[in-house]
């Protein structure tokens, strides 16, 4: 697990528990990636590019006065690295919650790794 995500997680939950509209974060390929898999299901707004080109700017998303990203758990730690097959991919539920997973093609969902067949680091779930 890369120290650059588990401290944008950290940095988009403490702004969201904050009450923040906006968050900067450091760019990373990493950090595109797990955005982009927050914002196609739904959790983030939107993220551009700051002017500097080094920082990023997260919009975060609110629903009924609360914010999505207020109920990240961070899953893998750097020290504590939660990896699970394909087969014990299959066998995993969280239920209504959403898990992201670092794999080899990516951060990727629980359903996109069952749909592709391919096992990763649990990650985070919301």
């Amino acid at each position: 697990m890369n120290n650059q995500l588990v401290k944008m997680l950290v940095l988009l939950k403490n702004a969201s528990l904050a009450k923040k509209n906006n968050v900067f974060v450091k760019k990373a390929p990493l950090i595109l990636d797990c955005l982009a898999a927050l914002y196609k299901e739904g959790y983030i707004l939107s993220y551009a590019y700051n002017l500097d080109g080094s920082t990023i700017l997260v919009n975060l998303r609110y629903f009924e006065g609360n914010c999505l990203t207020a109920n990240l758990k961070i899953m893998s730690k750097i020290s504590h690295v939660k990896y699970l097959n394909y087969r014990d991919i299959c066998r995993f539920s969280l239920g209504n919650k959403v898990g992201f997973f670092l794999t080899s093609k990516g951060v990727q969902t629980l359903e996109d790794c069952k749909m592709n067949k391919i096992g990763g680091i649990l990650a985070f779930y919301s």
